[in-house]
């Protein structure tokens, strides 16, 4: 599957997705699927949380915590669900304040493999 069948699948299993990115760590968009009539500007969201998705990597690592696998944000209309695919990207849900939020986790937890293979 590509990334952006993957995504698809990502916001098919999970209702209340506002959107899904596979982005790296520099900002830069690799595949994006918006689910709502009015896409929300997730990219500017997501370039601006990079440095402390960067800090915080680095401070799991300084403590021996191991990798960061998940990085998420609680909004008042929704929550931000990050989850590392490799060293240089990652996945990302925007979801609205009705999404089941575990499923969204649960299924990025399932794709984030053949995604990881994509990039390979």
């Amino acid at each position: 599957m590509s990334f952006q069948e993957e995504l698809q699948a990502i916001c098919k299993q999970v209702p209340g997705i506002r959107s899904a990115v596979v982005m790296n760590l520099d900002g830069l968009i690799v595949a994006r699927q918006d689910e709502s009539q009015t896409p929300p500007d997730i990219e500017i969201l997501l370039i601006e949380l990079t440095n402390s998705l960067k800090q915080a990597i680095q401070a799991a690592a300084s403590v021996d915590g191991g990798a960061v696998r998940e990085y998420s944000l609680s909004m008042e209309n929704g929550e931000l669900i990050v989850r590392l695919l490799c060293d240089e990207h990652f996945v990302a849900l925007l979801t609205g304040p009705e999404a089941l939020v575990g499923r969204g986790r649960y299924a990025l937890r399932v794709h984030a493999q053949p995604l990881i293979d994509e990039l390979s």
